[in-house]
């Protein structure tokens, strides 16, 4: 049987007090009896009583301040309360009101308007004890939710920061190639990923790659590929290939190391990535590249000249014997590389204006002669003027590279380069005579393009 609830009447008649009592026992509830205000403040401190029957007018502390001590405690439960009284003038009501009073019994009141009165009260008590229930019901699953959220933040902290030791070093330069770049997640952890090492004596291997979609799925395959294109051979990369006739690894062409990868990443829930990998050969100045549904590298030599470079090509994780082309470019000391991920362009002014190719290599051509770190920063916070909103909606990577004219001590950075590399390498390759005419770009099978 449910509890039965507790009543509290105060009067200082006993008579009444005593037949009011009566009544409510009768009618199974359990009463409690006080004389006056002050015996009736200390019963409430010490149980918890859900409905109080009081007198208004009674010594040391009469009805109208019993109600106002009442709404003045901090219980965790609400006292409904029923004022008797001989007084009917409406100001007289309106004062009970506003002291806390939820009804009032006019004296002297029949045994039919007492039970009617405390039915209404005790339906007014079932609902908030309904209603705190399902509070302290929603604040513990308020608790374990943000407990879960604190435990997922904190997943998502370190997985940042897992991803974050993937990005290149801190180092300017690798084998005479200046390096500076840019990467900022929509959240925590980014489909986008990218980095710079050196593949032998006299090569860099460079990726910029765009996994579709955000968050931790895409984060976790960009970790994934990752962890796959490095110069360790022992790791299954598909940047090398073992030579049985000289037992040594050679360095895979862009579009077949790509190529690979697709064959490797054909999946059932349609994830696929977009990415530019490329290598620069600081000897023959050469950078030759494998683009797999990635913006185009731009190329960036002389004053204000910028350049697209490649034709496309599909995204990797799509078609199955989709085939990717390596492409051969003719470098000049000084010249500049910039890759970049789609977030770049499709950053969407308040207006919904997308920032653009056009804008960027306008912001390219003006900004030319700056320094490689001044100029990303300073297209960094061209796209957040232009975004001027919030957070960027798509992963951002920019990556800039710039080759020979302004490394410092080219010598010294290659040789330091050769000797970590010198296990796994077959010596270096000769030395060929740099051409400084226009542009070459070449298909892997040689035809110009």
């Amino acid at each position: 049987m449910p509890e039965a609830m507790k009543i509290l009447v105060v009067d200082d008649e006993p008579a009444v007090r005593k037949l009011s009592a009566f009544y409510l026992r009768n009618w199974g509830y359990e009463v409690i009896e006080a004389g006056d205000g002050l015996e009736a403040l200390l019963i409430l401190s010490q149980q918890a009583i859900q409905l109080v029957i009081s007198d208004w007018m009674m010594p040391n502390l009469s009805g109208l301040e019993l109600c106002r001590h009442i709404r003045r405690a901090h219980w965790d439960h609400y006292t409904y309360v029923i004022l008797c009284t001989g007084k009917s003038e409406k100001q007289d009501l309106i004062e009970g009101m506003e002291a806390g009073a939820d009804d009032f019994l006019v004296k002297t009141f029949s045994r039919e308007e007492l039970r009617v009165r405390v039915r209404a009260g005790e339906r007014v008590v079932n609902l908030e004890r309904g209603l705190a229930c399902r509070n302290r019901e929603l604040a513990t699953i308020n608790a374990k939710l943000k407990q879960a959220y604190e435990r997922i933040e904190n997943d998502l902290k370190m997985a940042a920061w897992m991803q974050a030791n993937l990005l290149p070093s801190v180092s300017p330069h690798t084998l005479g190639v200046r390096s500076e770049w840019r990467f900022r997640p929509s959240s925590y952890v980014a489909g986008d990923i990218l980095n710079i090492f050196p593949i032998d004596r006299h090569r860099v291997a460079f990726y910029v790659l765009d996994v579709a979609g955000h968050g931790v799925p895409a984060a976790m395959l960009s970790v994934t590929i990752s962890k796959l294109l490095t110069p360790d051979s022992a790791g299954g990369s598909p940047l090398k290939r073992f030579n049985p006739a000289t037992q040594t690894y050679d360095v895979v062409e862009p579009g077949e190391a790509v190529a690979e990868l697709n064959r490797r990443f054909q999946t059932n829930d349609d994830q696929y990535f977009t990415m530019i990998y490329g290598l620069l050969d600081t000897q023959r100045l050469t950078l030759n590249f494998s683009q797999a549904g990635h913006p185009h590298p731009l190329l960036i030599r002389g004053g204000d000249e910028v350049r697209t470079l490649g034709e496309g090509g599909p995204p990797v994780g799509i078609l199955p014997e989709a085939e990717f082309d390596s492409i051969e470019v003719q470098l000049q000391p000084g010249d500049r590389l910039l890759l970049y991920s789609d977030g770049v362009t499709d950053c969407t002014s308040p207006g919904g204006e997308i920032f653009g190719e056009e804008r960027l290599l306008r912001y390219l051509s003006s900004s030319s002669s700056k320094p490689l770190g001044e100029l990303l920063a300073g297209l960094e916070a061209a796209m957040e003027t232009w975004r001027s909103i919030g957070e960027f909606e798509d992963d951002i990577s920019l990556l800039a590279l710039e080759i020979g004219a302004r490394a410092r001590n080219e010598n010294e950075t290659a040789a330091a380069g050769s000797a970590a590399l010198a296990e796994t390498e077959n010596g270096p390759d000769p030395t060929c005579s740099v051409q400084k005419d226009s542009i070459q770009i070449r298909s892997r099978s040689g035809e110009d393009l």
